[in-house]
């Protein structure tokens, strides 16, 4: 337990040397007595620095980038350690140690530091101090009474710490939020949106209060979220996040805001949550524009697994997360929203999700997968379908190296032609009731004489089903069915619209 650990104990744990001059033993004895009156739990991992000076203000923040405070267990490898980090910031903040917290945001807003990942420090310290307890628990009227106790009294002492008033107006915000609930609109009740009302006021009236501080980017984030609270008009949305992207690019979570906002379940139409994110991340172009675009699909509320998520590009998503690595190391928390993206976005890509499961291990976030089932049994499913994939790539590039040849072409088209005749005999036997929306792909490899010596039908149903069980019967009888190839074996790829065939079913 803490309160048993020595004065060198603590020392060491901080990196201050305890043999140092008394400025210092001072600074560690400030340390023990934070963690003494906070009593709370720190991993056994936790390594965070911090310095400060002992001077006629003691506000002053003599950090240098070496002793930023961050967390100890490492977020490349613990998909806890954000989350330790925040109940640290949360635990400062209850033990009164405003100096402290004024102290590492100041030095994290003006460094701009980033943990692995490229995940922004400052975003991370806001959310321990305006969030009162962390998910999965429901924080009760007690603990947002004592937060906004606490957040209400840093303003008072400190008038002049914008990073006091962002926070209790982001606390505000959370607040608003509880009143209304995560259901649908016709869910809350009229105390509730009343609530929402009162409390979305009161975090604007702490902004514009604070707008005469010096800026910082969670302020522009948070006048983002009251924009849409209370349904600005259009045109003023759109300026203040240009106005908020002009003062700091690099801080994706506005992105992600307005994305998310511009979906059709929202205030959008379709098509514009995609429009708006190639449009942002192509202004600021390059690895950063390609880490903005995954930055935003990465986002739990832009896509989630439902009708209304956006059609973004899969292929910049992929290169968004590569360079998320390249530039700020491997984070766990994005590994896991890469491979929930892979298992759960558009066509869906079990290779890259097999990877990226096999590199998470049991590193599985809570936040990203809800249970331990649904985690083991994506991962399940992953390591089942990548091999597959793989094989379908590698005939798929077969076909593609037949088409290339000068009689792939012509080929094509009168293999097409014998295709189709078993589609369409299908369709007139196994048709009934069918919905014919949709493509589907065929792979069939063919022999020297014509016959079939393999294939692979990519779609479900009974006509899919007598389609493929016809060709297998030509396979097996090694009858001759189409022209003689170029060479052998040869992969003939298809893809067909079904509604070509749904004409012959009605007959």
């Amino acid at each position: 337990m803490i309160g048993k650990l020595s004065a060198k104990s603590i020392a060491s744990f901080f990196a201050v040397d305890p043999n140092s001059s008394s400025t210092a033993l001072q600074g560690a004895a400030v340390v023990f007595l934070l963690i003494a009156t906070a009593s709370f739990a720190v991993s056994q991992h936790w390594h965070s620095k911090l310095r400060f000076a002992q001077a006629s203000h003691p506000g002053t923040c003599s950090a240098a980038d070496e002793d930023a405070a961050g967390p100890a267990s490492d977020p490349s490898t613990d998909v806890h350690a954000l989350r330790d980090f925040r109940g640290t910031i949360r635990a400062m903040l209850k033990a009164e140690r405003i100096d402290e917290l004024d102290c590492l945001a100041d030095r994290a807003r003006a460094s701009k530091t980033k943990f692995p990942g490229g995940i922004w420090k400052i975003k991370q310290l806001y959310a321990g101090l305006s969030e009162p307890v962390d998910y999965p628990v429901h924080a009760t009227q007690e603990d947002w009474d004592l937060l906004l106790q606490r957040l209400e009294h840093w303003v008072t002492v400190r008038p002049t710490s914008i990073t006091a008033r962002v926070a209790l107006a982001s606390a505000y915000l959370g607040y608003a939020d509880d009143a209304r609930g995560d259901g649908f609109a016709d869910t809350v009740s009229e105390s509730g949106w009343k609530l929402f009302g009162k409390r979305n006021a009161e975090a604007r009236r702490i902004l514009d209060e604070a707008s005469d501080l010096p800026k910082c980017p969670e302020w522009y984030l948070l006048m983002m979220r009251v924009s849409e609270n209370q349904d600005w008009g259009a045109a003023e949305k759109r300026a203040l996040f240009e106005e908020a992207f002009k003062f700091e690019p690099g801080y994706f979570y506005y992105a992600r805001v307005r994305a998310s906002r511009l979906l059709p379940k929202w205030s959008g139409e379709p098509g514009d949550t995609e429009t708006f994110t190639q449009e942002v991340a192509d202004r600021i172009g390059g690895d950063q524009g390609d880490l903005l675009y995954f930055e935003v699909a990465s986002a739990d509320y832009v896509i989630s697994c439902s009708p209304d998520d956006p059609h973004l590009s899969w292929e910049r998503i992929e290169r968004g997360f590569e360079v998320s690595e390249k530039l700020y190391g491997v984070s766990m928390l994005n590994l896991n929203r890469m491979a929930f993206l892979a298992t759960h976005f558009g066509k869906r890509d079990p290779i890259v999700a097999d990877k990226i499961m096999t590199r998470i291990g049991d590193q599985w976030d809570e936040v990203t997968w809800h249970s331990r089932a649904d985690f083991d049994m994506v991962k399940k499913w992953a390591a089942y379908a990548a091999p597959l994939e793989v094989q379908l790539h590698t005939l798929e590039a077969a076909a593609a190296a037949s088409l290339q040849t000068p009689q792939g072409p012509g080929y094509k088209a009168s293999f097409e032609k014998t295709f189709r005749g078993v589609v369409q005999e299908c369709a007139r036997t196994n048709g009934s009731g069918v919905d014919w929306q949709g493509t589907f792909e065929s792979l069939t490899s063919v022999g020297a004489k014509g016959t079939v010596e393999d294939t692979k039908i990519y779609s479900m149903g009974p006509v899919a089903s007598c389609v493929y069980l016809k060709l297998r019967d030509v396979q097996k009888d090694k009858t001759t069915m189409f022209p003689p190839p170029p060479q052998a074996p040869y992969w003939v790829r298809l893809d067909l619209d079904w509604a070509d065939f749904a004409p012959v079913a009605s007959r």
